[in-house]
């Protein structure tokens, strides 16, 4: 199979903590690519993206973009439009698993487990009654966001006013979630084969700061996990690398928090850690995300004159 040229999308905002992981999962990506083979050209993802895209000569492309960046759908469309293959879920897909109440009311509708949960939006007033049924605790996230931007956690309705506004800081609509208590379970897919499970322990601050790979479960609640994560992956079109964070209630219910649809791909990342748990290098992993577009030929190469200009 002829070596392809990759671009590795990472993001150029100036702030650098939410995208610390885009920077490091286009590095270690890059690196990866070049060890398989290939020419690997990281591309900063801003307003100059199309004509770079014209001129980089590149023929396939990976996504280091995580959260609202890689998940509104217009990065694919763009590659997509150019006529050049990338590996991760469409457009439509990323941004509907994006979407926190798009994608729960689609899982419920499959019978699926999400937490209880009241969406707001801009000078909409949470509902008294609505919010005597959610039940305390409860948190209050951004209805896209990542990164734990703009989340808040409440024990009472006294502070809701604010925590909106926190949240509204971040996307112009809000969810109210019903806490949920248990041990944090994330499950890594590829495509639609489950490559393992981590739990993951937060502090006060919700900040990671231990992992197990795997997750110390018995085989047959870890095959309900799973099964959920393989269902919960299908129900919203995802293909790719893809994690599912769940919650296990002590008495043994699971939740769908939410689904990932562009996960970090760095190699200290929960996806690269359950892939070697499983027994997958590093490059084994990155090898096979990119197997499909090895097969996959541009039906045309647009031409520095014949392409059209996006503005």
């Amino acid at each position: 199979m002829r070596p392809l040229t990759f671009g590795v999308l990472t993001s150029t905002a100036a702030v650098p903590s939410p995208t610390l992981a885009d920077h490091r999962s286009a590095l270690d990506l890059a690196a990866a690519l070049g060890r398989l083979g290939h020419r690997a050209l990281p591309l900063m993802v801003d307003e100059d993206l199309d004509l770079t895209l014209r001129h980089s000569g590149v023929t396939a492309c990976l996504l280091a973009l995580h959260g609202r960046r890689g998940s509104r759908g217009d990065i694919q469309a763009l590659l997509e439009l150019r006529g050049l293959p990338y590996a991760g879920p469409s457009g439509t897909a990323a941004a509907l698993a994006f979407d926190k109440v798009r994608s729960r009311q689609l899982m419920a509708y499959h019978n699926l487990p999400v937490p209880s949960a009241v969406a707001l939006g801009p000078g909409r007033r949470a509902d008294e009654r609505a919010l005597e049924l959610l039940g305390w605790p409860c948190v209050v996230k951004p209805r896209r966001g990542a990164h734990g931007e703009g989340i808040s956690r409440l024990e009472t309705p006294l502070g809701v006013r604010a925590a909106i506004e926190q949240a509204l800081d971040v996307d112009q609509e809000v969810v109210l979630e019903r806490e949920v208590d248990g041990r944090e379970l994330q499950v890594v897919l590829l495509d639609d084969r489950v490559l393992g499970v981590a739990e993951v322990a937060r502090d006060d601050r919700g900040v990671v700061v231990e992992m197990t790979v795997p997750a110390d479960l018995p085989r047959g609640r870890r095959d309900g996990v799973e099964n959920l994560a393989r269902r919960a992956v299908n129900a919203l079109g995802l293909q790719g690398a893809t994690r599912v964070d769940l919650m296990l209630h002590p008495r043994h219910n699971e939740v769908i928090l939410e689904v990932e649809p562009l996960p970090p791909l760095h190699r200290d990342g929960v996806v690269a850690r359950v892939a070697a748990a499983a027994g997958l290098t590093y490059d084994a992993l990155i090898a096979r995300l990119i197997d499909p577009l090895l097969l996959q030929v541009p039906v045309w190469t647009p031409s520095h004159d014949s392409a059209p200009m996006l503005q």
